[in-house]
């Protein structure tokens, strides 16, 4: 799996996001929390009681090198499940990052680790360790359904989730989405209107037709 994923490491994620039509993206409030945005491997998923980290520190101890810690926290953003600490652990383990829908905090300290961490938000304010919870099920990782396997990529945009038996698929649309944005962005920089090379006016008569005819 190297190979493809260091193919997937080099698409942008709004790229894929086109390619897979939307579907798998995270929610716009699922934010990288360092400047090591870059971030592609193996979701281990793991739910998590809100606010409680005991089920994140236990899939961090059998958690495996390449994989991405991706949490269903409930969105919960008072409480924060992950610090500099894990983040450690978790670089010595080789992993590859964390997707989280809560909070973390530590962030001068997860900048300093340098591993990529995306969250929904960050809060001084620790979370218990009281309810132990599930790893490697399906979970809903902002917004997004994650399965345990799947392929997950990040960077300043956001993140994008896809099954793995789908890389090649995803991949392919995904080349075929930046030729052709490559080829408008030539046509843009010889002058060419955005309006004309987006067909924007043909759209909008194909529109009108279907309301009734062109006024």
């Amino acid at each position: 799996m190297r190979d493809p994923l260091r193919r997937v490491a080099r698409i942008p994620t709004a790229i894929l996001s086109d390619a897979l039509g939307r579907l798998g993206t995270m929610a716009s409030a699922i934010k990288p929390m360092t400047r090591t945005a870059r971030l592609v491997g193996i979701a281990r998923t793991v739910r998590c009681f809100p606010g409680d980290y005991l089920t994140l520190l236990t899939a961090l101890a059998e958690a495996r090198e390449g994989e991405v810690l991706v949490v269903d926290g409930g969105g919960m953003v008072e409480a924060a499940l992950l610090g500099k600490l894990m983040a450690i652990e978790a670089r010595r383990k080789g992993l590859h990052g964390f997707v989280i829908d809560g909070a973390v905090r530590d962030l001068a300290g997860l900048e300093d680790v340098g591993l990529p961490v995306f969250a929904r938000a960050a809060t001084p304010r620790i979370g218990t360790a009281e309810h132990l919870f599930e790893s490697q099920v399906p979970i809903i990782c902002g917004g997004a359904p994650v399965q345990p396997g799947d392929i997950v990529h990040g960077d300043e945009d956001g993140v994008v989730v896809f099954a793995a038996q789908r890389l090649h698929e995803v991949v392919s649309r995904a080349l075929e989405v930046k030729r052709h944005e490559a080829k408008v962005e030539r046509r843009l920089r010889r002058g060419r209107p955005l309006a004309e090379v987006s067909r924007l006016f043909d759209r909008l008569i194909e529109l009108r037709r279907g309301r009734g005819g062109v006024r």
